[in-house]
C-alpha cells in the first residue's frame, strides 16, 4: 500500500524539504519504501490547464500503477532558467527522476551525452513509435537524453473576435500589420512579443535567409543588419503594431512569459501575439472561456522577403535523472506518458499535437486535435522554418535584445549604440555558449 503522497508541491518547497532532509541524513535519495512502493518525483513547468490535466493523467496512473507514487511539483514560466539550475546543480538530491524540459537545457547540462539518463536503454519506453529524424532531436553526443513531445514553431496568434470588434482585417504582412493597428483604440495592440528577440529573429531570417548562428554557433548576421533589426521592431511600435516595453512592463511584466492568464489578453486589448505552437491549447481556452475566437494565421511577411521563415523546435524533451535507480517504473511512466492511451486522453493537447504517433492517433480518434490547435499541427508541418541553434533561446541572449529596446524607448539610446551593444554582447555570449555547449 501506498505510505504518502503529495501531489501540487511547489519547488521552492521541494528544494527546502530536500535540503532539510539531506541536512539530517547522508544526502542519498530514498525512493523505495520498506514494504516495496516507488515514489518517482515528476517536475513540469506551464500553465494552469497544463498543469491540471498532468495531475489528473498521474492520478490516472497510479490507479493502474498502485506500487508506483509519483510527487508532482510544477511551476509557471517565471525565472525558469534558475530554476532549472538551482535543480540541476544541487545533484541527486535536489534532481527529480523525470522531468520536461527545454532542448537546449538538456544540451546545456549534457554536451557529451552523459547529464541524463540513456532513455533508449530503459525498458519499458517504446520508442517506435516516433520518426526516427524528429527522435535524433533528443540526442547528444548520439546519447538518447530526451524524448521529444512534439514539434513547436514560432506562430502568429490573433483573436479573431477582437480584429471583427473594430473593423480589422487578419492580416498578412508586417506592414498589413501596421495599417491594421490604426483601427485599434489607444492602450489596444494588433500584436504582443513576450519575448521581442523572436520578432527581430524572424524579421532577418526572412531578409538574409539565415539563422542567425550556424550549426557550430557561429554568428551570421553583421553589426548593420541588427540595426536594420532595431529599426524595424522600432518602426512597428511607433506604428501600433507592437507594444511598446513600456506597456509590456506595466501590464505583463519582466519575464517572456505566456498571456493565456493576463488581463488586457482576455479582454482583447491584446489581439494577437507571437506564441510557440505548443501554447495554442492555453490561449484558445483562456480566450473561449470569454467568448472570443483565436486563430491561427500564416506567418507574417513582406513582399521583399526570401521566405515566411519561422522558428522550431521540440515542444519539450522528457528527461530523467542520471541518478535513476528505480528505471522499471521509470519505464512504465514515461512510456504511459508518451504513448498511454487513457493518459494522453487526459494530457489532451496541453503540451501541444503529441510526436508519437500512437498518442497523435489517440487524439484523432477522440477528436481532440480541432480548432486553433488543429490550425497550429498543421501550420507546423508546413511552414518553412529554420532550425536554430541549441542555445538560441538562452536567457542571456534574450535579455540583451530585450534591453536594448527598453533603453532605447526609455532612456534615449541611439540606434547605432544600440545596434552596436547587440551586435558585441551576443558575439560574447555566443563564444561563451559555444564553449558550454562544446560546439568547436
Amino acid at each position: 500500500m501506498k505510505t504518502w503522497k503529495k501531489i501540487g508541491i511547489s519547488m521552492m518547497a521541494a528544494l527546502t524539504m530536500l535540503g532539510t532532509l539531506s541536512a539530517c541524513g547522508s544526502g542519498k535519495k530514498e525512493s523505495k519504501s520498506a514494504d516495496g512502493d516507488v515514489t518517482l518525483r515528476f517536475w513540469w513547468w506551464g500553465n494552469d490547464d497544463r498543469h491540471q490535466a498532468t495531475l489528473n493523467m498521474i492520478k490516472n496512473f497510479e490507479s493502474e500503477n498502485p506500487k508506483i507514487d509519483i510527487k508532482a511539483e510544477y511551476v509557471g514560466f517565471g525565472s525558469l532558467e534558475e530554476k532549472v539550475t538551482t535543480m540541476l546543480t544541487g545533484g541527486e538530491s535536489t534532481t527529480p527522476d523525470i522531468m520536461q524540459l527545454d532542448r537546449a537545457q538538456v544540451a546545456r547540462f549534457s554536451p557529451e551525452g552523459d547529464g541524463f539518463y540513456d532513455l533508449s536503454k530503459i525498458k519499458g519506453i517504446d520508442l517506435s513509435t516516433y520518426d526516427a529524424e524528429f527522435l535524433k532531436t533528443g540526442q547528444f553526443n548520439g546519447v538518447q537524453n530526451g524524448i521529444p513531445l512534439g514539434k513547436n514553431v514560432v506562430s502568429v496568434l490573433f483573436n479573431k473576435t477582437a480584429f471583427e470588434k473594430v473593423g480589422a482585417e487578419i492580416p498578412t504582412s508586417w506592414d498589413e500589420l501596421k495599417e491594421a493597428a490604426q483601427k485599434f483604440p489607444e492602450g489596444s495592440y494588433p500584436l504582443v512579443l513576450p519575448t521581442p528577440r523572436f520578432g527581430t529573429g524572424i524579421y532577418l531570417q526572412q531578409m538574409t535567409g539565415e539563422t542567425e548562428f550556424d550549426d557550430k554557433g557561429n554568428m551570421n548576421y553583421s553589426k548593420e543588419q541588427y540595426k536594420e533589426a532595431l529599426q524595424w521592431y522600432t518602426e512597428m511600435v511607433e506604428a501600433g503594431a507592437f507594444n511598446s516595453r513600456k506597456d509590456y512592463l506595466e501590464n505583463v511584466g519582466t519575464e517572456p512569459v505566456s498571456l493565456a492568464q493576463n488581463a488586457k489578453f482576455i479582454a482583447g486589448e491584446y489581439a494577437g501575439v507571437l506564441e510557440w505552437t505548443g501554447g495554442i491549447a492555453g490561449n484558445e481556452q483562456a480566450l473561449k472561456d470569454a467568448d472570443q475566437e483565436l486563430i491561427v494565421a500564416d506567418m507574417l511577411k513582406n513582399a521583399d522577403a526570401k521566405g515566411a521563415y519561422s522558428i522550431a523546435k521540440p515542444t519539450f524533451l522528457i528527461a530523467v535523472s542520471k541518478f535513476e535507480k528505480n528505471t522499471e517504473e521509470v519505464g512504465k511512466f514515461v512510456n504511459d506518458f508518451i504513448n498511454g492511451k487513457k493518459a494522453n486522453e487526459i494530457l489532451g493537447v496541453t503540451r501541444g499535437v503529441p510526436a508519437s504517433k500512437e498518442a497523435a492517433q489517440t487524439l484523432v480518434d477522440a477528436d481532440m486535435i480541432q480548432g486553433a490547435v488543429k490550425q497550429g499541427y498543421e501550420y507546423s508541418q508546413n511552414v518553412e522554418s529554420l532550425n536554430e541553434t541549441v542555445f538560441y533561446e538562452d536567457a542571456t541572449l534574450q535579455t540583451i535584445l530585450s534591453d536594448a529596446l527598453e533603453n532605447m524607448e526609455l532612456k534615449g539610446l541611439s540606434l547605432d549604440d544600440a545596434a552596436d551593444y547587440v551586435y558585441t554582447k551576443t558575439q560574447e555570449q555566443a563564444e561563451k555558449l559555444r564553449a558550454t555547449y562544446k560546439l568547436d
